[in-house]
């Protein structure tokens, strides 16, 4: 039977195998400033934790993307400044297609401040995509595709015990595929390993209003799980096409409006007008979209789910979608469903559908009711 193509934005498997220790290129001041004609106004791309971020071209037209800070970095107190700490923890990180990657960056030394350069994302970010009027708002499949996407890029930051601390559609920025990639690590910071002693230099808090954890008070309350409260706040953007902090809108914070209709399951009154679920299929991938943003936002960071836990609810949704998408279409022997991070065959029974998956996370056999899938 001829396989059944569906689109997923959960990455492919042997994209999470990526190699550590590569080598960065030095970029003078001078390449950078003449890439961005000046760091000119038309070169503006927009504005980052720590400074502006300029589109620079260079080697024969490559496009990249230049951060500079508004000001000399602390290199004369002899301190390390934001932007060296940013350049060194990117430079610790593998090269990720869920990442926006560190290219190379400027010297340490100098009388020039250092400029990280990173992958150019040519369509803009998450947040452009829910909210600029002037673009088509994505339908509820592509957005689910995107959050599932975001929440891999999220998942993986946190196996390399890495907090981003800036978590938000701005910073998800869109490839020229159309994927999303986690951007901006100018806030990110390194956790200390396990059973070692609490590191008494991380920074105080930090973060963009409406995205913050307010369980998130003191340096030593730093974890992935303020992350993943974040995490929640996007999920529920994506969901309502709301943005976080509204004074349009009363109350104006996107949390405290959601959080009574999560309570009382009246998730219907969540959806995006212009992007509601166009069938049963899609309805309950929403709600479970919308039970998965409220337990990110759960008050008490440890009853909170991992991005890891996250990223196997939004594929088990998604799953669910695709498979009644096969029914609805009129399969009725089975086949294969395939994506670029999925890909499991099924065979259909008269009252049940058998699915075989390699997935991580996901069963590698299960028998589902057609009934409960129509």
């Amino acid at each position: 039977m001829r396989p059944l193509a569906c689109c997923m934005s959960s990455y492919r498997e042997e994209d999470e195998a990526q190699t550590r220790g590569q080598k960065h290129r030095v970029f003078t001041y001078e390449e950078i400033h003449a890439a961005t004609s000046g760091f000119s106004a038309s070169a503006l791309l927009g504005r980052g934790s720590h400074g502006s971020v300029y589109r620079a071209s260079l080697d024969q037209g490559r496009l990249l993307a230049a951060a500079k800070l508004p000001s000399l970095s602390s290199a004369s107190s002899g301190s390390p400044s934001a932007t060296d700490s940013e350049i060194d923890l990117l430079s610790s990180l593998p090269r990720s297609p869920l990442f926006v990657n560190l290219v190379g960056a400027t010297p340490a030394s100098g009388p020039s401040p250092r400029i990280p350069v990173v992958d150019f994302m040519p369509h803009g970010s998450l947040y452009d995509l829910l909210h600029d009027p002037l673009r088509p708002s994505p339908p509820f499949s592509r957005r689910l595709r995107l959050a599932l996407r975001s929440a891999a890029a999220l998942s993986q930051l946190h196996s390399l015990r890495v907090v981003h601390r800036d978590v938000k559609p701005a910073n998800l920025l869109i490839d020229a595929k159309g994927r999303p990639r986690l951007a901006d690590f100018g806030l990110a910071i390194r956790l200390p390993l396990p059973g070692g002693d609490v590191d008494r230099s991380l920074p105080p808090p930090a973060g963009t209003m409406g995205y913050l954890d307010p369980g998130y008070v003191r340096p030593v309350d730093a974890s992935t799980r303020t992350d993943v409260y974040s995490f929640g706040v996007v999920l529920l953007e994506v969901l309502t096409g709301r943005e976080a902090i509204d004074v349009e809108y009363s109350p104006p914070s996107l949390v405290d409006w959601a959080t009574p209709l999560l309570e009382d399951g009246r998730f219907e009154e969540l959806w995006d007008p212009r992007a509601a679920p166009a069938d049963r299929s899609e309805e309950e991938a929403a709600r479970a979209v919308a039970e998965v943003a409220g337990r990110c936002l759960t008050p008490a960071a440890g009853d909170r789910p991992s991005m890891a836990e996250v990223v196997t609810a939004l594929r088990a949704a998604n799953r669910r979608r695709l498979l009644r998408l096969a029914l609805r279409r009129g399969v009725r022997r089975g086949g294969l469903l395939r994506s670029r991070g999925l890909q499991f065959s099924y065979h259909l029974f008269p009252s049940a559908v058998l699915f075989r998956t390699e997935n991580t996370g996901v069963p590698a056999l299960a028998l589902r009711s057609i009934r409960s899938l129509r």
